[in-house]
């Protein structure tokens, strides 16, 4: 493969097609984009805290997407979209188009958080409640996805799965047999499972602890799962993270990925390693901040992990704010590679080439869907496709 001394194996573009319904020609239309200018991988993120739109077989009233449940307030969410979702066939076609121009295809799954609208559905569906809870000293709230004032629904409705609830949990397993099995046989061996930001951005019961000491549950549940008393909250999550790899390489996944945020989070959680975490996940890293900002990209290729190159103040765009720091394409063309995971600290960035960074790329972020017309977010994300492609070659 020919690439630059900076170039990368895996040149990514991340569509979040989750919180916005996309039509399939415009999917099909930003594949031919990304193609021209050097992209040979697109994650099709399809399940995210306003919508889920890839059609279940095991569920069919679960696939569509809910406007109420925009974090920026109701008038940013599409209503007239609520009901729109790729059927399984019409993902199909989108993927074979995708690997028919030379894209290989990645899906995206996030779970345990990021289920607001997938936890909503079950548990009016079912009568039932998998809903995420802090539990501290017998209290108990709701893990909310934000406090803000005009995020009603952000207060009502839960960010996530309960991890020690065993029926969220198979819902949630379910989910990724189903769409694990619906996307290797269209020959998919790469899978991304999310498991970042999970506790949301609310408030939780006892302010003076972190929110993972806000688990009361999940610590009795790892105690009991480990047989360890050492065992704390994440654990759980580790426990939990663990399985759903265990899942999908079981129907053939070559390579699972996750964000960087929750993991080695040791700084407030109590965490002692009673478990590890799989340690052939591959890490996106988009976050310099995790882990109180300890986890540079060092901590996960010191431990043997393959990581890409997702920092969000180079590689993000959301629909509604455009750059995510406001930092123009051309800024991004002149400062970034794939080799920049920090932009403040020379000494926190590997030197090129590094046989542990397999790639980089860019995401479009559909937070406000109604704030940009389809043909506006491609207007407006272009630039940086064509400046992300030039320094990922």
């Amino acid at each position: 493969m020919n690439k630059t001394d900076h170039g990368v194996e895996e040149r990514i573009f991340f569509l979040d097609c989750a919180r916005k319904y996309y039509t399939t020609e415009w999917v099909k239309r930003l594949m031919r984009t990304v193609k021209e200018e050097g992209f040979n991988v697109f994650y099709l993120h399809f399940s995210e805290d306003i919508g889920l739109r890839l059609e279940s077989k095991q569920y069919p009233w679960l696939a569509g997407g809910d406007h109420s449940l925009c974090v920026y307030g109701v008038e940013n969410g599409i209503a007239e979209d609520d009901e729109k979702y790729y059927t399984q066939e019409t993902m199909a076609e989108i993927v074979r188009f995708g690997q028919a121009l030379g894209l290989e295809i990645v899906p995206s799954f996030d779970s345990p958080g990021h289920m607001n609208y997938a936890v909503k559905k079950y548990n009016e569906h079912f009568g039932s409640n998998i809903s995420n809870y802090f539990h501290r000293d017998g209290k108990v709230e709701l893990v909310h996805g934000s406090s803000k004032k005009n995020e009603a629904a952000q207060l009502n409705y839960s960010r996530g799965i309960d991890l020690s609830n065993e029926e969220g949990v198979t819902f949630a397993k379910n989910l990724y047999r189903e769409y694990g099995e619906f996307f290797r046989k269209l020959g998919c061996t790469k899978f991304d499972i999310g498991g970042d930001e999970l506790l949301g951005f609310g408030e939780t019961i006892d302010e003076t602890r972190s929110k993972w000491q806000n688990l009361d549950h999940w610590d009795a549940y790892a105690k009991e799962k480990t047989g360890n008393e050492n065992a704390v909250a994440y654990d759980a999550f580790i426990l939990y993270i663990n399985e759903i790899c265990e899942l999908l390489r079981s129907l053939g996944y070559t390579n699972l990925r996750m964000w960087n945020d929750d993991v080695y989070r040791d700084f407030d959680t109590g965490y002692t390693g009673v478990t590890q975490i799989d340690p052939t996940l591959e890490i996106q890293y988009w976050s310099k901040n995790a882990n109180g900002g300890k986890n540079t990209v060092f901590v996960y290729l010191e431990r043997g992990h393959k990581v890409l190159n997702f920092i969000s103040y180079y590689t993000y765009y959301v629909v509604g704010m455009g750059s995510y720091f406001g930092v123009p394409a051309d800024q991004v063309e002149r400062e970034w590679d794939a080799y920049l995971f920090d932009k403040d600290v020379p000494e926190n960035n590997p030197k090129a080439p590094c046989e542990g960074v397999l790639g980089g790329g860019y995401c479009l972020w559909s937070d406000m869907p109604a704030a940009e017309t389809e043909d506006e977010v491609l207007e407006h994300v272009l630039p940086f496709i064509k400046a992300i492609g030039k320094k990922l070659m």
